[in-house]
């Protein structure tokens, strides 16, 4: 199964025009700057209906800024920064998401886009929702606390390219329609994680600065999905679910079965252990180490 899911489900299942030619349209573009005071992490909370939706690490320790461009007879935005709870709230509505046009004249080839630049120097509480468009995540070396991100359909990568700044004690990514990618996993020093795929192609990489104990689920519907896992940490893999049977699977050879477990041959020995549990579904689940 190497076709990829993602422009058939996108189109076909969703019947979302993602690129038709529109006409020109009046384009807002719109800065939004925030400074951090106090001792409270920085909440961010973002719900961007459709469009284009950037993150990524600021150069600054306790300032960022918000950029947002959209069509005004299409969009609605509104950003604002509660400056006593450094509550950082981002709205982009659209009335009918799933109808998005391309305006030929947008040289960037963008209907809209939510561009965050977040401080390297505060901890951060985050939750983000995309329902349709393209997630580009570079936040590496940030300091999160908590990270989730729920995307409808189209793609979206998330990848931390640094280690987080801290340890992390929740990451949780839900994906249910088009082509994901989240690689470095590993460098969010996570203590648990939970990763839901829906329908698609997904590459799950847990490469990087694993914490010691932490746990990972992935959870799959429909689809080819990769897991990526590190060799410099001994695994104790489950397959589970109930749709197990209904999925070609192909586990690297470095693990053994013992029971209803998977173990990697330095297990026992190896001090940094990692409990990771993958429920497929109908599809074929690729289980790699690096």
């Amino acid at each position: 199964m190497k076709t990829s899911f993602y422009p058939l489900v996108v189109a076909a299942v969703l019947c979302i025009p993602m690129w038709a030619a529109g006409q020109p349209q009046d384009t807002a573009d719109e800065q939004f700057p925030f400074q951090v005071k106090g001792a409270k992490p920085l909440e961010v909370l973002m719900n961007v209906d459709a469009g284009e939706l950037i993150v990524e690490k600021g150069t600054e320790a306790a300032s960022g800024v918000v950029n947002v461009k959209y069509f005004k007879d299409e969009y609605r935005a509104k950003v604002s920064f509660e400056e006593k709870e450094n509550r950082l709230r981002i709205r982009l509505d659209k009335d009918d998401w799933t109808d998005i046009k391309h305006n030929e004249n947008d040289d960037e080839g963008h209907w809209a886009r939510v561009h965050v630049v977040l401080p390297h120097g505060v901890d951060v509480l985050f939750d983000a929702r995309l329902k349709a468009g393209e997630c580009v995540m570079n936040v590496g070396g940030l300091r999160f606390r908590e990270f989730v991100l729920s995307t409808w359909a189209g793609k979206t990568e998330v990848r931390f390219d640094e280690p987080n700044a801290i340890p992390m004690d929740d990451l949780e990514i839900n994906a249910k329609v088009g082509e994901t990618r989240l690689l470095k996993l590993g460098n969010a020093r996570f203590k648990e994680a939970s990763v839901n795929g829906g329908i698609g192609e997904m590459n799950v990489d847990f490469s990087g600065e694993l914490e010691k104990d932490c746990r990972a689920k992935v959870d799959l519907d429909i689809g080819e999905a990769t897991v990526r896992l590190p060799k410099a940490v001994g695994i104790r893999l489950h397959i589970g679910g109930s749709m197990g049977f209904l999925s070609h699977k192909s586990i690297d050879e470095s693990f053994t079965k013992r029971g209803r477990y998977y173990y990697t041959d330095d297990y026992e020995d190896n001090a940094r252990k990692v409990y990771v549990l993958v429920t497929p579904g109908l599809g074929e689940l690729n289980i790699e180490r690096e």
